[in-house]
């Protein structure tokens, strides 16, 4: 039987090895944002970078079920955390935006059929992978988003309603819907 939290674990497994290349590299703006200062060396920003940039790309395509929008996020969403990172007391405050970010998204509706499955890692049996991404993709965007960020993050109800712009009882609803959605669409891992 198959829990919740198994299949937050399923997500992770299925990028293993996946995405090694950077996504985004600190202090690379374009020029029409303008520099007030070298944002290169920002030490503690650069550490942030590379400690959590594959972990932001995993949940940015979990919520987008697009590689290109995903990578698109992230890219956004980093250069937003740059932006803030001299005003961010820790790690924890920016991951804090990282998520209210990415909760934020304007994700396309109806992702092409196969996006989520296009990249695997090699281990991971096929069937195992596609089923989970296969049952995000059919649920609808803030469902999605609900079960990415408080159902695998952990992030707080509160937190997640405030970044979506909804009550928390909307936060609950949703993610007992996604879930029971889930479960009707992969029956014999519920």
């Amino acid at each position: 039987m198959t829990t919740t939290i198994d299949w937050v674990h399923e997500i992770d497994a299925s990028f293993d090895g996946f995405g090694t290349t950077d996504v985004y590299v600190a202090g690379t703006r374009p020029a029409r944002w303008g520099t007030r200062r070298d944002l290169r060396a920002t030490d503690g920003f650069t550490a942030y970078l590379l400690d959590r940039q594959q972990h932001v790309r995993r949940v940015a395509h979990a919520i987008c079920c697009d590689w290109v929008q995903a990578e698109d996020a992230v890219r956004r969403t980093l250069a937003h955390v740059e932006a803030a990172w001299p005003h961010l007391a820790d790690a924890t405050e920016a991951d804090a935006l990282v998520h209210r970010s990415l909760a934020r998204l304007d994700v396309h509706e109806s992702p092409s059929p196969r996006s989520c499955g296009e990249h695997r890692a090699a281990d991971f049996p096929v069937e195992d992978q596609s089923l989970l991404f296969d049952g995000l993709q059919s649920l609808p965007a803030v469902q999605r988003k609900v079960l990415v960020l408080h159902g695998w993050l952990d992030v707080p109800a509160e937190e997640v309603a405030g970044a979506l712009g909804i009550d928390v009882s909307m936060v609950h609803r949703h993610a007992t819907r996604g879930r029971a959605a889930l479960a009707m669409l992969l029956p014999e891992h519920a």
